[in-house]
């Protein structure tokens, strides 16, 4: 799938930047003469990679503290700070939604990230026996500060919940956002944003960060980030789990599209128009009045500091995501997931649950147990996974009296639970159950020729109400957990 529009917004907001680049940084090359239509003459201008980084994204304006990591007991961080990576830049022949190694340049960044575990595990892993560890991504508007909540972390953190249980954790901004590096907006794709988070699963697995390595690896992402964590399993299947929250690859495209709304231009709000990167009209910013919308939480069961603290630390989003954040759920791409991959959603997440949330329906109360819960989400599974390659082996969970910020409603516990629910039984805190998770899954699949085609529907919203038939048997009857 060819992408021309992210040329010609490259080229509008290398322009704009264009008076930032030093003076002893390379020149732009004058395009040549149109020959063969813009596009073709767009894919022949060579930007330098001084460029492309975003002179502006660099300077000595400190950035925001977002108050993590957090602390709690026995809880030790060996690395935290910038991991260099290269965001890819594809050219328009190979601006294709599956981008294969070698088809696309970089360009030199950094992404901001969190390496945490408990201080066991750390000896552990100084003994050459880490941990698992789980590579968090956050969604649209949030940073590491969704998965490590510095207000009243005890309860909201999800990040020291991991770690407590035996897991490490990779806890990332993701490029553009927060303390990671800010290219060109242009270029902060949803298939670029992937690539990033595959070559952080390497350097995870070679050693690089911290200088332990770790043989296994999974991913949890939330709204966005689940589409960067769909997009990165399709693309490369190197992870033992992939865990999605917040997320349907039938995602309400009126309410997300509504969210562009209560953002503005970087540049226009108080809060990052002293940000260099700011002067990119491709970076958007959060309102606070985004915060207050019934979509995210479900009031009855939010904290109001919750919400507070949300307003204080929302951060933005770059035009690239906002433009291919829909792709994979409708061409295909997810068809190629062979990951076990779980969905874990609010029961008020209209956003992802279809119309007036009625996929994630559930009867199960704040004190349920993951199992239970699991069984509520047995009608969203046989919805969803249509979508995903059988090799998938999808199973979902549904979190009662949440919204779309699941992780930090008053019950934040019954979330935590599940994602260490789901990450024990198809990794294991050392990766022990992985092999035997893996064949008794793939077992369960089928493959058909029709299972590997486009869900073309799938833009589409429900026309009838599911009926009460539509479930599947939870693979966890079959799986010692």
């Amino acid at each position: 799938m060819r992408r021309p529009w992210i040329f010609v917004l490259t080229t509008i907001t290398a322009t704009l930047l264009a008076s930032t680049i030093p003076a002893n940084a390379e020149s732009v090359e004058s395009p040549p003469a149109p020959t063969g239509g813009i596009y073709e003459t767009l894919s022949n201008i060579q930007f330098p990679d001084e460029l492309l980084r975003n002179p502006a994204g660099r300077s000595n304006v400190p950035h925001r503290d977002f108050g993590t990591p957090t602390s709690a007991k026995d809880k030790v961080c060996p690395f935290v700070g910038g991991i260099p990576v290269s965001l890819p830049v594809a050219t328009l022949p190979a601006a294709t939604t599956l981008m294969t190694p070698g088809a696309e340049s970089g360009v030199d960044t950094h992404v901001y990230g969190e390496l945490c575990m408990s201080r066991d595990a750390l000896a552990e892993s100084r003994r050459g026996n880490p941990p698992a560890v789980l590579v968090l991504v956050h969604g649209l508007s949030y940073g590491t500060w969704y998965w490590d909540f510095p207000y009243q972390p005890e309860r909201y953190s999800t990040v020291n919940y991991l770690n407590q249980h035996g897991y490490a954790t990779l806890n990332i901004d993701r490029i553009g956002i927060g303390r990671s590096g800010h290219p060109l907006s242009a270029l902060a794709t949803v298939p670029a944003q992937a690539a990033v988070v595959h070559q952080l699963i390497q350097k995870l697995k070679d050693g690089t960060i911290a200088g332990i390595r770790f043989p296994h690896t999974g991913l949890v992402g939330h709204s966005l980030g689940s589409i960067i964590t769909y997009t990165e399993t399709a693309l490369y299947n190197d992870t033992e789990v992939n865990i999605g929250t917040g997320y349907s690859t039938r995602l309400n495209l009126l309410t997300a599209g509504s969210f562009a709304a209560l953002a503005t231009p970087a540049a226009l709000s108080p809060v990052t128009s002293m940000q260099p990167w700011a002067i990119d009209p491709g970076y958007l910013q959060a309102l606070p009045a985004g915060r207050e919308v019934p979509q995210l939480y479900y009031q009855p069961n939010t904290d109001p500091g919750v919400v507070q603290k949300d307003k204080e630390l929302a951060n933005g989003a770059s035009v690239g995501e906002w433009l291919t954040f829909f792709e994979g759920a409708y061409d295909g791409t997810y068809k190629h997931i062979k990951v076990p991959t779980f969905v874990i959603n609010g029961e008020f997440d209209t956003l992802a649950c279809g119309d007036n949330a009625i996929y994630c329906a559930t009867d199960a109360t704040s004190d349920a147990g993951p199992a239970d819960l699991e069984l509520s989400g047995q009608r969203f599974a046989a919805w969803e996974a249509p979508a995903l390659n059988p090799g998938a082996c999808l199973r979902a969970a549904v979190v009662p009296d949440a919204a779309h910020d699941v992780a930090l409603h008053r019950n934040a516990r019954q979330f935590q639970r599940l994602v260490a629910y789901f990450a024990d039984q198809a990794m294991g805190v050392r990766g022990q159950q992985a092999a035997d998770y893996r064949r008794s899954c793939v077992s369960t699949a089928t493959s058909e020729t029709a299972s590997m085609l486009p869900e073309l529907d799938r833009p589409l919203p429900p026309l009838t109400p599911p009926p009460p038939e539509a479930v599947i048997t939870p693979l966890a009857e079959t799986i010692d957990s």
